[in-house]
């Protein structure tokens, strides 16, 4: 009779756990799906420089220490890696998507 008694354990394990295991399936597939580069609000934007103005080093030095920590820094340029067209010529692709379409 103990081996029957442990049957209904199993099943409401499984019924209370298989519901969890398909929202994380359906959640990491959201991660996964690949999206399209965010535009930056007219606000946040460094018409000069093309970066928003949010991480333009040139306008703003102060966040100069913050690409430098996170290693994100091309010596040549001055600039951080990521922003910097001259060594990545693809992200100038990258940042013309971001701009704001009116024109700015």
């Amino acid at each position: 009779m103990k081996g029957l008694s442990i049957i209904p354990v199993v099943l409401l394990s499984v019924c209370v756990l298989a519901p969890s295991g398909c929202d994380k399936k359906k959640e990491s597939a959201a991660k996964a799906t690949p999206t399209a580069t965010p535009t930056a609000s007219e606000a946040d934007w460094c018409a000069e420089h093309g970066v928003p103005e949010s991480i333009c080093t040139r306008c703003n030095p102060k966040l100069i220490a913050e690409f430098k920590q996170k290693g994100d820094w091309c010596k040549e340029h001055n600039l951080p890696e990521s922003q910097c067209i001259e060594c990545n010529p693809d992200l100038k692709e990258k940042f013309e998507a971001m701009k704001p379409k009116s024109g700015k």
